[in-house]
């Protein structure tokens, strides 16, 4: 039974990708079966923005939360065409790439690469993009539910090599001694005794050290992953953040300072779907 809803949902995620982009993202009854859909997440994303941007007048963070949850109809079709879309397809979409040099360097020298990418709505997408230019492997928390974990995995070994568990660090090592390009997102509560506390736009928040000790453990390079919907054309962005390795602390100050950067340029494409301050402010989600 499993199975068969599993191929319904990849066969529904075919069929919206030969969906027009701009029908799709108009059309009054889509917008409102993912407005249901986004309900509960709606919640999320308010009291993120709220937490985050107290500073703001109350106009300003409901207009972000309103237009974040339109991005994310958008996004829902951008990822779902990374998903399901020709290499031809993706190829023959408007784009853009800043700092591909630096992989091309570190391929050029075999040295490993660990890709720190913060959370945004076209994470799916963006990748896919990269993978026309180098092969990724990819770090992922594998979902709670089967299906869906399925159905992802299908979606995205169509961008990376393989996909590798959050809980597998020894695959992670030897990934990046042998010269691979490892994608990584640190900017979420994974509430283990690899974080500590530190801050996000002036927030108290758990922050992941676990790039800092690898990039440590294996000497490979660190760098940075944007990417941004711009109109008619996507833009990537890679950077290179090894100053960032003075110690833990300094990692984590400095990498959610580069993330908050980030996200300042185009707040609704951010991610803010996510508890981010779960362990530190839990009450702001009730």
């Amino acid at each position: 039974m499993n199975n068969i809803i599993v191929y319904l949902i990849i066969f529904l995620t075919r069929l919206i990708s030969i969906i027009p982009r701009n029908f799709f993202i108009n059309n009054f009854f889509i917008k409102k079966i993912f407005e249901i859909g986004l309900k509960k997440r709606r919640k999320i994303i308010s009291a993120n923005i709220n937490h985050c941007f107290s500073d703001k007048d109350s106009k300003w963070r409901d207009k972000l939360v309103k237009d974040t949850c339109d991005e994310s109809i958008g996004a829902i079709f951008d990822n779902n065409l990374a998903w399901n879309a020709t290499t031809k397809k993706i190829k023959s979409l408007d784009y853009k790439i800043r700092g591909i040099e630096l992989l091309d360097e570190a391929k050029k020298n075999n040295m490993g690469v660990l890709l720190l990418f913060r959370h945004n709505l076209y994470i799916e997408l963006s990748a896919r993009i990269l993978s026309l230019h180098h092969e990724i492997h990819a770090m992922e928390r594998p979902n709670n539910s089967k299906i869906i974990q399925k159905v992802q995995e299908k979606g995205r070994l169509k961008s990376v090599e393989n996909l590798i568990p959050n809980s597998d660090i020894n695959n992670l090592i030897e990934l990046l001694r042998n010269g691979k390009i490892i994608l990584y997102g640190p900017d979420q509560d994974y509430r283990n005794k690899r974080s500590i506390v530190s801050t996000f736009f002036g927030q108290k928040c758990l922050t992941t050290t676990v790039p800092f000790s690898i990039t440590k453990i294996t000497n490979c390079n660190l760098f940075y992953f944007d990417f941004f919907r711009n109109e008619g054309c996507y833009e990537l962005i890679i950077s290179d953040i090894s100053s960032t390795l003075d110690s833990k602390e300094f990692f984590a100050k400095k990498l959610n300072e580069k993330i908050e950067e980030s996200i300042l340029k185009k707040p609704q494409q951010y991610l803010w779907h996510h508890r981010r301050f779960k362990s530190q402010k839990p009450e702001i989600y009730d």
